[in-house]
């Protein structure tokens, strides 16, 4: 069957990029934290780097940016 023009675009539409992403801290070890993304339904097991000023806690909401192919803590978000 031959889709249709509606059918084909929707076929080959990707997700755009996700540059930013929320999260909470996991764990931190070596100053480093893990992060479990929202959405997702356990922590990563990765190290992410981090902005020098901001010193992550267990339990902290956190804002993250994508830079080059990994994301990269901007810091803490507070209500």
């Amino acid at each position: 069957m031959i889709p249709t023009a509606r059918e084909f675009i929707e076929m080959n539409t990707k997700e755009p990029e996700k540059i930013f992403r929320l999260g909470r801290v996991d764990s931190v070890t070596g100053g480093l934290p893990t992060i479990q993304f929202d959405g997702e339904e356990t922590a990563s097991g990765k190290l992410y780097a981090k902005l020098d000023g901001y010193s992550p806690t267990t339990g902290d909401r956190v804002l993250l940016a994508k830079v080059s192919g990994t994301y990269i803590v901007l810091g803490k978000v507070v209500k």
